[in-house]
């Protein structure tokens, strides 16, 4: 498995119960804080319908003691009943104007004993509190409140009366009052009034609410809706629907919106005159529900994203150093020894980074001390190539490290100079140690010894690179070389830099058949080889750019001098 998939994996296997917990707590948060605003909302709307309710009741009784103070006041003004026996039109209207300008009164009427109107007044224009003749016909005589005044009735609240009545303009509410002569009888009556649909502006300004008055039929009389026809046979219909099922509050859509609707009694002089209904747009409050519920999903998302983002942070930094030890241990079991994880951490993982780091560098120092011990035992067969592998090893290494190769590659380079040369365990000291110059058929022997070098080691497991060292350490990037005669695209870094650590070494040592070479001569031979095209030209440049650092380490150094018993702690890793 790759390591960001397994890093994916373990990221999820920390945050999924979290992830699970968090958003399930996301959800019944947004849940509940949105039944609480919503609740708490409903509660609101249900005391804003109440009380819109009780002032629209209230300002019915306040308009109507506004009216009884009108009565009085015309019927207790001097003069009065005298201009009334008169039929003085004009002196009435000297004395009552005043009285409705100051109380801005609406309406008042003076009628005599009969019912016929004398003075009829009604305020044209509020700014200027000016007032006109009313030019009604409406036959005053026929209502039921100036019926009883005329006919001097009262009762428990006294001989003023009230009552919701049609004039030529609308529905009104009109309270009437006797005016009484000298020896206490009624010469006529007084009516003030007030036109529902002016007042009823009022109403809803105070209720803050859309207000319906209905008389005692259900028939409605005047609403602050806008009060076509269609609308009134709406609002009866709704009134109709709430009234008969003994309802006192309802949901009814009008005119394309949905409205909670809480109906009561409209009571003067203490009875029922008819209804009124209170109407509130209900789509504030599923609005607002909603808003709140995005208000909460938003910021309980942002919680979470929150929670989850710190939750990813912390798993990672526990996740990633577990990833670099696991990638250290399997960088390591691949084959590279000197893979490590360089973790120092003062906690658990730290210290068990730091028991892998110790034992790969103790099993690093064995493989390479084995290896190393091997190569030395070939290279003692023959006194003339005592620390040979050791040196190409070395100086293989050093050429990669020049070349700006990883860790990794320079261990493989290192191995595998150690065990380039093994194959020539398959060769029998006849043929190995002869001074003497090579017959064709023992040429062709020696030229074996890759191939039995790789038949060695299969077993190992070794890495690819090092097998390539092993095998290819004699080919030639134009395809004269042996084993196999494998050309320039056949060959990978590894033999390409084995072959010219191998030749140089072999160069600038002593054999059998000649001295060694002095360090310019052999770096001369090596770049006419990279010429010639069985050389790499790029591993050449860089031994002759190390060659003197080289030689500084090869003399000093007892392991590269071929005291090959010795091999200390003296790996290039």
């Amino acid at each position: 498995m790759r390591l960001p998939r397994l890093a994916q994996r373990i990221h999820w296997k920390l945050m999924l119960p979290y992830a699970l917990l968090t958003v399930f707590f996301a959800v019944l948060g947004t849940y509940l804080v949105t039944r609480l605003v919503t609740g708490s909302l409903e509660e609101r709307f249900t005391n804003q319908l109440a009380e819109s309710s009780r002032v629209a009741s209230d300002a019915v009784v306040r308009r109507e003691r506004t009216h009884l103070e009108m009565v009085r006041g015309v019927a207790y003004t001097v003069g009065v009943p005298e201009a009334l026996a008169a039929h003085d039109a004009a002196t009435l209207q000297g004395l009552v104007e005043p009285l409705a300008a100051n109380a801005k009164t609406e309406r008042v009427e003076v009628l005599d004993r009969n019912g016929a109107r004398v003075l009829g007044l009604g305020l044209n224009d509020p700014a200027t509190l000016t007032y006109t003749p009313l030019t009604e016909a409406d036959d005053r005589a026929s209502w039921s409140l100036v019926a009883d005044v005329l006919s001097g009735r009262s009762d428990g609240t006294g001989d003023k009366w009230a009552q919701l009545a049609w004039t030529g303009q609308g529905p009104a509410l009109y309270t009437a009052g006797p005016i009484r002569d000298l020896d206490g009888n009624v010469a006529g009556v007084v009516l003030v009034g007030s036109l529902l649909q002016s007042f009823l502006p009022a109403v809803k300004l105070e209720a803050l609410a859309d207000v319906t008055f209905y008389d005692a039929a259900g028939t409605p009389l005047a609403s602050t809706f806008y009060f076509g026809a269609e609308e009134q046979a709406s609002l009866a219909v709704a009134r109709e629907a709430g009234m008969a099922g003994g309802i006192l509050r309802e949901r009814k859509s009008l005119f394309g919106r949905d409205y909670e609707l809480v109906y009561g009694d409209l009571r003067l002089r203490n009875e029922v005159v008819g209804q009124y209904s209170v109407a509130l747009p209900s789509k504030y409050i599923s609005s607002a529900g909603s808003s709140a519920q995005l208000r909460m999903s938003v910021l309980f998302a942002a919680i979470t994203a929150a929670v989850l983002g710190l939750g990813w942070l912390i798993a990672r930094r526990l996740t990633g150093p577990l990833l670099r030890l696991v990638g250290a241990a399997r960088a390591f079991s691949d084959g590279d020894l000197s893979a490590r994880s360089g973790l120092r951490r003062g906690d658990e993982i730290g210290e068990l980074a730091e028991s892998f780091d110790r034992m790969a560098e103790r099993l690093q120092r064995q493989h390479l001390a084995t290896v190393g011990a091997l190569a030395s035992a070939i290279d003692a067969r023959d006194p003339y190539t005592a620390g040979h592998s050791i040196r190409v090893g070395h100086l293989s290494s050093d050429i990669g490290r020049t070349l700006g190769l990883g860790r990794a590659e320079l261990q493989h380079l290192l191995v595998g100079g150690y065990l380039h040369d093994i194959g020539k365990i398959g060769v029998r000291d006849s043929v190995l140690l002869k001074s003497g110059q090579l017959t064709p058929q023992e040429r062709e022997i020696i030229e074996q010894h890759p191939r039995i070098g790789l038949e060695i080691l299969a077993p190992a497991e070794l890495p690819e690179a090092v097998l390539a060292i092993v095998g290819g350490h004699h080919e030639r990037l134009n395809g004269t070389g042996y084993p196999l005669a494998l050309r320039d695209d056949e060959l990978s870094a590894f033999p390409r830099i084995a072959a010219v650590a191998d030749i140089y070494d072999a160069l600038t040592t002593d054999r059998p058949y000649r001295k060694a070479m002095e360090v310019g001569e052999a770096l001369h031979l090596l770049r006419r080889e990279a010429d010639a095209g069985l050389l790499d030209p790029g591993v050449v440049s860089a031994m002759r750019h190390l060659a003197r650092e080289w030689e500084d380490r090869r003399r000093s150094d007892p392991v590269l001098l071929g005291h090959w018993i010795d091999l200390g702690i003296r790996e290039a890793a």
